[in-house]
């Protein structure tokens, strides 16, 4: 006779509990294959429970291939079932601490966040019930593989009154997020061509281009952005560029390199500039310098932006423009595409755009980054170090570059920053080669997600930290 302990004050249910009692007689041999089980009515007496609690059990086991039935003669091991029993089974992976405790009260200073605080909840809420109340016809059928027309219009409209860029919703093409859009611009221009970048850059762009099989080669940049000469020699056909605040250095491309690069673009029949516009509705000193795409005459620049920056990162809504061929290739080869952005949030960014929320909104945002601005920088130059410190970047988007004239290294005055329980990078981490080290430590400063009562506290520690450098 099976003997089982039930245990009938555990969560799991009876059943389940003789079910691995079961499996775990076949593992170990104690049931062999085709040995008969006792019987339903035979088993619950000596268990004191239910016949349909042993029945169920059985089911299970048969369903699983653990047992078979006979009629009117019972359940019996199936000769198989060993080899269900010796499966590896689920485990329980040990707790790895896969990085160092951060401590409670670390302060980041993060160049990929933003204000969550700012976020217009009442007003996404007031227009997702609105969406949900007119379009439930439409919101659970697919959207079309560029994006709903709606969001894309409203996407175009607002291009033309804020960047200049005339565009038609059809050459728009909306997904989940800028490093979803650089995928699938690698299978519509051709992961067989060379795609020049920024060095230093955004590395997760990189890993991005390279994952789709794409060969990438990096370009220094120079006091005016990517080093045009170093592009001619590169053999590249496509370059990723972010000239409106280049990451991380903040440059910011003057109209001249802006040229030079359309020339190169131009100048072959099979080249692209992606331009990356990804923090210029951030800018804080009069208006942002023409697109690329604007300044394009030869439909040879395809113009990226994301809604992550100036909502929030959890919004993965981002879009590209493309030249009218590229679009008109997108629709005949990759058509068949699932739209990556469910149609709620697109009709729910739709009204938000339509109905000026975005542009209030993002007024509101530029008026408190340049309030942390103002407050970051005033903290750095009053303090007894400011004489030593070059800001660079303050123009625009939502990070400084901070240039320290201390008789130190850069991993110095990262280390010491992250004694005093404050995070920062220095510029060499966004250098994927390594590079001769510059006469003075470069510190990169984000400052979009810290309170002002952080934002203050963490300057006051990191400065108070560097200290130790000057004698």
């Amino acid at each position: 006779m099976l003997t089982i302990l039930l245990n009938p004050n555990r969560s799991e249910p009876l059943y389940q509990q003789i079910c691995a009692a079961i499996r775990e007689e076949i593992a170990s041999g104690a049931l062999q294959p085709n040995e008969k089980l006792p019987s339903r009515r035979t088993l619950s007496a000596h268990l004191q429970i239910s016949i349909v609690t042993v029945q169920t059990a059985y089911e299970q086991l048969a369903a699983e291939g653990y047992l078979y039935s006979r009629s009117r003669a019972g359940y019996y091991v199936d000769p198989d079932a060993p080899l269900l029993a010796h499966m590896p089974k689920e485990r329980v992976l040990s707790e790895v601490q896969l990085v160092q405790a951060v401590p409670e009260d670390q302060i980041v200073f993060s160049t990929s966040g933003v204000d969550l605080e700012q976020f217009p909840f009442s007003t996404w809420a007031k227009l997702s019930r609105q969406v949900l109340s007119t379009k439930q016809e439409t919101l659970l059928q697919s959207p079309p593989a560029m994006g709903l027309y709606e969001l894309r219009a409203a996407i175009a409209a607002h291009l033309r009154a804020f960047r200049d860029i005339h565009a038609a919703p059809e050459q728009i093409l909306v997904g989940a997020g800028t490093e979803y859009l650089l995928g699938i611009l690698v299978q519509l221009l051709g992961a067989s061509r060379r795609y020049a970048v920024e060095e230093p850059g955004y590395f997760k762009g990189k890993r991005i281009l390279r994952s789709n099989g794409a060969s990438v080669i990096d370009i220094l940049m120079d006091k005016n952005g990517l080093d045009i000469a170093a592009l001619r020699r590169s053999g590249a056909t496509v370059a990723h560029v972010t000239p409106s605040h280049q990451f991380p250095t903040g440059i910011i491309m003057p109209v001249r390199r802006r040229a030079e690069l359309l020339e190169w673009v131009n100048a072959g029949n099979t080249r692209f500039l992606i331009e990356d516009d990804y923090d210029s509705e951030l800018r804080f000193q009069g208006k942002p310098l023409p697109s690329l795409y604007s300044m394009d005459t030869g439909d040879r620049v395809i113009y990226m932006n994301t809604f992550a920056r100036t909502l929030a990162p959890s919004l993965r809504i981002g879009y590209v423009v493309l030249p009218p061929a590229l679009a008109e290739q997108f629709q005949r080869d990759f058509s068949f595409y699932s739209s990556s952005v469910p149609s709620f949030e697109q009709y729910t960014l739709v009204h938000f755009l339509q109905d000026g929320y975005f542009e209030r909104h993002l007024n509101r945002m530029k008026k408190t980054y340049r309030q942390r601005q103002k407050m970051l920088t005033a903290m750095l130059q009053a303090h007894p170090l400011g004489q030593y410190l070059s800001i660079q970047g303050e123009e625009a988007g939502l990070h400084l570059l901070l240039e320290v004239h201390l008789p130190c290294t850069e991993q110095e005055l990262v280390a010491a920053a992250n004694q005093a329980h404050v995070t920062v990078y220095g510029l060499s981490a966004y250098y994927e080669t390594p590079q001769n080290p510059s006469a003075f430590p470069q510190i990169v400063l984000g400052y979009a997600c810290l309170s002002p009562e952080e934002l203050q506290q963490g300057t006051e520690r990191l400065l108070n930290s560097w200290m130790q450098f000057l004698s």
